[in-house]
């Protein structure tokens, strides 16, 4: 089995503060209160599943930061949620460790950089993904999400 180490997550969908699955997963289970990030890539919204896939890309996606209180039970519950199998099964996201910007509210810009865990979508492992699904230009889920409208 893979040790892993304990890092912060990023979040970009329904695990961000307030919205329906971090209510499930990370509510309580968190230190101090989420940071306003972002991550390079690609945002799409799967139609049918009703929540997003983070591709890579050169544009950025935005969501928060968190730093998960019990590291060693928290992270096996949203591999679970994640479809992240390690291996055992196709993938619906793999976890993977990639360089996220922070947002500060002192300088008001997007100015340090860490590395945090992210679930980035197994889209090899979908062959229904261009029919089902359709781009967030602007990378913010939270806003189509929260708008009800597609951008």
């Amino acid at each position: 089995m893979q040790i892993d180490q304990p890092l912060p997550l990023f979040a970009y969908g329904s695990l961000m503060n307030n919205l329906f699955n971090y209510n499930i997963y990370l509510k309580n289970r968190t230190i101090g209160v989420p940071v306003k990030a972002r991550v390079h890539g690609s945002l799409f919204h799967l139609s049918k599943k009703g929540y997003p896939a983070l591709l890579p890309g050169e544009g950025w996606v935005y969501g928060e930061v968190f730093i998960l209180h019990d590291f060693d039970t928290t992270l096996p519950s949203l591999d679970g949620l994640e479809g992240y199998n390690q291996g055992s099964e196709p993938n619906e996201y793999n976890r993977e460790i990639l360089t996220v910007e922070l947002w500060s509210e002192e300088t008001q810009a997007y100015d340090r950089e860490i590395q945090a865990y992210v679930y980035r979508y197994a889209v090899e492992n979908d062959p229904n993904f261009l029919e089902e699904s359709f781009p967030l230009p602007t990378g913010d889920w939270r806003a189509f999400h929260e708008n009800g409208v597609k951008e």
